[in-house]
């Protein structure tokens, strides 16, 4: 049997290359998937877009 190779990399490092090789479909899908779980986690902190003052929205637009 041949050798075992233990990786040296970070957690953050696998994370990183995992993420890299995602297509950008997978990236927004995933992003949305977190967004939800979120929200099923914590309902009364993730409320974003219905709670936003006016100033928030209007600064919001500018830099789009």
């Amino acid at each position: 049997m041949g050798k075992i190779e233990r990786s040296t990399k970070t957690a953050q490092e696998i994370q990183d290359e995992i993420f890299k090789k995602m297509s950008a479909d997978e990236k927004i899908k995933l992003g949305a998937d977190l967004w939800k779980l979120a929200k099923e986690l914590d309902r009364n902190k993730i409320d974003y877009g219905t709670k936003r003052s006016k100033t928030s929205f209007d600064t919001g637009r500018e830099n789009s």
